[in-house]
C-alpha cells in the first residue's frame, strides 16, 4: 500500500494564526489527516537570541524572508507565548482528527545549543505544558532541525513517547522502543522541499510537478512544511499535491498511524 504523510512544524504565532486555519480547511476538503509538531515554549527572548547566535548544523538555514523588520523588532523586545495565545486554533488540530506532537521547548536553543541544554528538563516541561493545555499525553516528537542524540532518545522513551520523525530512511524503523517515520521527500540539508525548490527559483507549477514525480517513486511519501511559509504562501501547491494523492488513491497517514 502506498502512503502519504504530511508533517507541519509549528514554530511561530504568525504562522499559526495566518496559516493553520487555511491549511486545516484544505485538509478537511481532501480528507487528509496530517501530523503537526508544536514548539511549546513560544518565542526566544533577547537573551536567548544572543546566546544562540551560531548557525544551524543539523539542517539548512531559511533563505526566504518570512519576517518583516517590525516583526523582528517586536520579538526581540517582547517575546510572546504563541502556544497559550493560540490554544483554540491549536485545539482545532486535535478536534479534526490530526496528530499534534511535540517539537521541543524553544526552537533556537535546541537547534543551536542542544549540547548545552538540560535535555530532561526541557522535554519534561514541554510535556507538562502540553498536558495542561490539551488535557492529553503526547506520544510523538520531532526534534527541531532534526537535531537528536542518544540522550534525547533515552529521555523520550522514558517519557512514553512512541513515535519520532527525526531519522532519514525509506521505511519506519525502531530506535529502542520508539518508531521513527522518516521524511522521504526533502531538499538539500534537510530543508522542506517546497521551500528548497522555491529558493532554487522554481515556480509553483515546476514545484508541483517535481514533488508529484517524487511521490510516484515512493511507497512511503512523507514531506514536511512550516506553518510560517508553506501554509501561508504556498497553499495552492499543497492543494495540487492533495488532489494528486486523492486521485491516485494513496492512503494518507499521520506519523502515529504507522
Amino acid at each position: 500500500m502506498r502512503t502519504f504523510t504530511l508533517r507541519i512544524d509549528l514554530e511561530s504565532g504568525k504562522g499559526i494564526k495566518e496559516g493553520i486555519p487555511k491549511l486545516l480547511d484544505l485538509l478537511k476538503k481532501y480528507n487528509i489527516k496530517a501530523s503537526f509538531y508544536l514548539v511549546m515554549g513560544g518565542e526566544s527572548n533577547i537573551l536567548e537570541l544572543l546566546k544562540h547566535r551560531n548557525k544551524l548544523k543539523s539542517s539548512g538555514e531559511r533563505k526566504i524572508k518570512v519576517w518583516k523588520l517590525k516583526d523582528k523588532a517586536r520579538m526581540v523586545l517582547l517575546s510572546k507565548d504563541f502556544v497559550q495565545a493560540n490554544k483554540y486554533i491549536l485545539k482545532r488540530i486535535l478536534e479534526e482528527g490530526h496528530e499534534l506532537g511535540l517539537h521541543g521547548w524553544k526552537h533556537r536553543e535546541w537547534t543551536r545549543g542542544l549540547n548545552g541544554l538540560d535535555i530532561e528538563e526541557t522535554i519534561n516541561k514541554s510535556i507538562s505544558k502540553y498536558k495542561k493545555i490539551f488535557n492529553k499525553i503526547p506520544v510523538s516528537w520531532a526534534s527541531p532541525g532534526f537535531n537528536v542524540n542518544e540522550k534525547v532518545l533515552k529521555t523520550l522513551e522514558k517519557n512514553k513517547i512512541k513515535f519520532l520523525s527525526d531519522f532519514q530512511g525509506e521505511n519506519p524503523k525502531f530506535y529502542g522502543k520508539i518508531k521513527n517515520v522518516p521524511i522521504t521527500i526533502l531538499g538539500e540539508n534537510k530543508m522542506p522541499i517546497i521551500e528548497y525548490l522555491t529558493t532554487k527559483g522554481k515556480n509553483d507549477k515546476e514545484i508541483i510537478e517535481e514533488i508529484i514525480e517524487e511521490i510516484k517513486k515512493n511507497k512511503l511519501s512523507s514531506m514536511y512544511i512550516h506553518c510560517l511559509f508553506e501554509a501561508r504562501f504556498k497553499i495552492k501547491i499543497l492543494e495540487e499535491i492533495f488532489k494528486f494523492v486523492n486521485k491516485e488513491k494513496i492512503k494518507s497517514k499521520r506519523v502515529i498511524d504507522y
